[in-house]
């Protein structure tokens, strides 16, 4: 039998290589691909956060409820603010603003820091808040952290809550400072905002 001709100069035997994968040149192992950057990298897309109108009554129903809330708390417990003097020229006792509160911090504390990311307004009005980064839901620490900061948002004519109207991922005040966002939950459902909803 004739013998196989030998390889040209220069060139070198693959098959003499033990161990080395097909795609690795020689010499060395192959430098893995750069992965993908990541989709929370750039967030959801604009389309997928919530307006301004679904945010606001989202709010305001989340308001009426804490609200009763506080009401109910601070008759339970006999805190009242007194009133400005009616034209009668009596003084009127109201819920006293500090159950309101610490409720309204208890209220959105807890609930956008479930794996939901919703209050009861926000399932309502189908809307989450997630963390901007990961998109999963909030830490309790930073869900108090936003959740004390609306209360700031509103005393400036509501200047943090507006905020979004020309912010380009349509966060307020209290969303910069938690690196949160607000999204649809029918984009989003509750997971990852890497899967977007189909």
């Amino acid at each position: 039998m004739a013998a196989d001709p030998p390889d040209p100069p220069g060139s070198s035997n693959h098959d003499d290589q033990s161990g080395q994968r097909p795609t690795e040149p020689l010499g060395g192992t192959a430098q893995p691909p750069e992965p993908p950057p990541a989709f929370a990298a750039a967030g959801p897309p604009r389309e997928a956060l919530a307006g301004f109108w679904r945010r606001l009554i989202a709010a305001f129903l989340d308001w009426l409820l804490i609200g009763i809330l506080a009401a109910a708390i601070g008759d339970l417990f006999g805190v009242k603010a007194p009133s400005p003097p009616s034209a009668h020229g009596g003084v009127n006792f109201q819920p006293a603003p500090g159950p309101f509160i610490l409720v309204g911090l208890a209220y959105f504390t807890y609930f956008h820091a479930t794996s939901a990311g919703q209050s009861i307004g926000n399932k309502i009005l189908g809307i989450r808040v997630l963390d901007a980064d990961t998109g999963r839901s909030l830490p309790y620490p930073r869900a108090f952290a936003r959740a004390l900061v609306s209360n700031l948002s509103a005393l400036a004519f509501f200047l943090g809550y507006l905020w979004m109207l020309w912010e380009p991922r349509k966060r307020t005040w209290h969303d910069i400072v938690a690196n949160s966002l607000v999204v649809n939950a029918t984009a989003y459902p509750p997971g990852e905002f890497g899967r977007p909803a189909h």
